[in-house]
């Protein structure tokens, strides 16, 4: 028998009908995990989880579609309330009524006055006959105007929604553009649930919620024309250039460039790969001799997340693999079956359109050799660089690994030593979101201190080393600018400057 994780979202049309959904559940033999309802947020909706055989989950699903509870696609409201932000221009007015016209929305009332305490409101309300069209309408209308949503009326028929989770799942789609039904009831399952267990860490349910949508907001809205990045440009020796690209939300991309061939230490986000692209050619990195490898130091997407739009040999750790293939952040952990963790890394993948590699190089196992506590895995040269790849301890993530490139003086931490001190203030706040959302950006919280305690011993004693040749360690931190040390602080190395396009 086939046993199988299914989920419900069912329609709540009065009192009874959890009582009578749970016992629907209960005569198919399979057994609920999870359920949510909380009617001063959606007193219409009603989350459940269920394990069991895959003959049970069927006869569960429809049995609740014939009784009208099953909610298997996003049904919008018949009337939608809003307020337009209209400017003084001839013609506002009729533009919109145009709109209007052009989706057949019935206006059921309309209020604008220019002498008014709001004179640049106009208020609307309005039924779409074709519901599917209710977000288009709003989207045309925004394309030209400021729009607020107001509230959502039911038609006659209760049925059709028009709460809390159908506005959800609207701005969810907002952010994704065009998304299947049952894709987004997934995810509207998936929020769900990492809301409610937060709540038993002290966070709102609906703030949780919040904070996800403006998580994917952010990186929607810092592409194209948005987008912009910190540089640092520097050279290394007579003919070797280190560039960083601190982008706008996440980890930083690394380029090491010499004359026969470029090698790069993490790609950034999926979302800002065509960015990054017109930006390597702003910078010259675009053209022959062009990138010989990728080092991917960890499996989450802020550093990994665009390695599959390079055709260029990609190497990693085995335990990076497997967070990619398992789509878990914390695989590997004492944290690995933690809802929030597991549905964290799904969010983050979908908003920042992580596009891993089809295939990987993986770094060989130890062979007993160590860098100070850290298991040394092999040493490589290419392009005149010299590397030596180091296995972290797995306290910030499984599989981490960090680069030292001894002759050059560069140590590439990962996200084990940063430079958040000097972040800026926006990307510190992006941060904050993904704090707020699984608690600690490190699996293992307690093993990640002493694993920082024993790569900045290293990077102090490289540092001494390289002091009496009048040189310092640079250190290329995951998060933040290039740094040196200086009396055991990170400060940023060199002239940073900003690039935005044009």
């Amino acid at each position: 028998m086939n046993c199988r994780n299914e989920f419900f979202i069912i329609r709540i049309p009065d009192t009874g009908s959890i009582h009578e959904a749970v016992g629907i559940i209960a005569d198919t033999g399979i057994t609920v995990t999870r359920c949510h309802f909380n009617r001063s947020i959606d007193p219409k909706t009603a989350f459940l989880s269920v394990r069991g055989s895959s003959d049970g989950c069927q006869n569960a699903a429809r049995a609740l579609s014939l009784k009208g509870y099953l909610q298997s696609e996003i049904r919008y409201p018949k009337s939608v309330r809003f307020t337009v932000i209209v400017p003084d221009i001839p013609g506002t007015l009729h533009r919109i009524l145009m709109i209007l016209d052009e989706y057949k929305a019935e206006i059921t009332s309309l209020s604008f006055d220019n002498k008014g305490k709001n004179p640049d409101s106009l208020q609307i309300a309005v039924r779409v006959h074709d519901v599917s069209l209710t977000e288009d309408l709003l989207n045309a209308i925004r394309t030209h105007y400021g729009l607020e949503v107001e509230g959502y009326d039911c038609g006659d028929d209760e049925s059709d929604g028009c709460l809390f989770y159908l506005r959800y799942a609207g701005r969810v789609r907002e952010i994704l553009g065009e998304t299947a039904d049952p894709y987004l009831l997934d995810l509207l399952n998936q929020f769900s649930h990492i809301a409610q267990q937060l709540t038993e860490y002290g966070q709102e349910y609906e703030a949780t919620l919040e904070q996800i949508l403006q998580n994917g907001r952010r990186l929607a809205e810092t592409t194209g024309e948005g987008f912009f990045a910190d540089v640092q440009k520097i050279q290394v020796n007579s003919s070797i250039w280190l560039y960083c690209f601190q982008l706008p939300g996440g980890g930083s991309i690394f380029v090491i460039d010499t004359p026969t061939g470029r090698i790069m230490v993490d790609t950034g986000y999926g979302i800002y790969h065509d960015d990054v692209m017109k930006m390597f050619r702003h910078y010259g990195l675009d053209g022959a001799p062009g990138f010989s490898r990728i080092i991917m130091t960890h499996g989450d997407t802020d550093h990994c997340g665009a390695a599959g739009y390079f055709d260029v040999p990609i190497w990693t750790h085995e335990g990076t693999w497997n967070v990619i293939k398992t789509n878990n952040r914390a695989y590997g952990a004492c944290s690995e079956d933690l809802v929030y963790e597991q549905v964290y890394t799904v969010m983050i993948n979908l908003f920042a359109r992580m596009h891993p590699p089809e295939k990987v190089n993986l770094f060989p196992s130890s062979s007993g050799e160590k860098l100070g506590e850290f298991p040394l895995l092999c040493r490589f040269e290419e392009n005149g660089v010299s590397g030596e790849i180091i296995e972290g301890y797995g306290g910030h993530q499984h599989g981490m690994v960090y680069l030292l490139c001894r002759e050059l003086g560069l140590l590439f931490t990962s996200d084990t030593i940063l430079n958040l001190k000097h972040l800026t203030p926006d990307r510190s706040e992006y941060n904050g979101f993904a704090v707020y959302l699984v608690r600690s950006v490190n699996v293992n919280p307690d093993l990640v201190k002493s694993e920082r305690r024993e790569l900045m011993k290293i990077a102090m004693n490289l540092d001494a080393e390289m002091q009496k040749d009048g040189r310092h360690l640079i250190i290329c931190c995951g998060h933040g600018p290039v740094s040196i040390l200086d009396n055991g602080d990170l400060i940023p190395c060199g002239t940073i400057e900003t690039y935005r396009h044009n």
